[in-house]
């Protein structure tokens, strides 16, 4: 990934871009702001991307709710770029709390989000979303299992 990213490497890890995973040890109380930069700066390459985020169920609400509406407010640019947010959860029996989680997240966003099991899973899944284009999303967020 050329210099010119400009994303911060604390943040969001790019070495395998398309790919982009959110570094866990960002997210902390009050990180929603900085993930709003950065995902603005993100979705200015005008580059098609997937995002895989590892579940963290101590996310405050307030930053969950922050991250919800900036979802919704740049679904136009999510879904020109964005081919999905793929969440990390190994735990099977907190899958379906995940997903559900994910959906009111994500509610509006027009992103296709799924739950896997494994970073190894989020790799293997990312080139399949990746070959969807924009517009398939656009009807409405759809969370799935895997």
């Amino acid at each position: 990934m050329s210099s010119s990213l400009a994303l911060d490497e604390r943040f969001f890890d790019v070495s395998r871009f398309p790919l982009v995973r959110l570094r866990p040890r960002a997210v902390k109380p009050g990180y929603a702001f900085a993930w709003s930069a950065q995902m603005r700066r993100l979705v200015s390459l005008a580059t098609p991307f997937v995002l895989v985020a590892e579940h963290d169920e101590n996310e405050t609400a307030d930053d969950a709710r922050l991250r919800a509406a900036w979802l919704r407010t740049h679904r136009a640019m999510l879904a020109a770029y964005c081919r999905g947010l793929i969440v990390i959860e190994p735990r099977i029996e907190a899958r379906a709390t995940t997903r559900e989680t994910l959906r009111a997240l994500t509610e509006g966003s027009g992103v296709r989000t799924v739950v896997v099991s494994s970073m190894r899973v989020a790799g293997e899944l990312a080139p399949v979303l990746l070959k969807h284009t924009g517009s398939d999303t656009r009807p409405a967020a759809r969370t799935q299992a895997v």
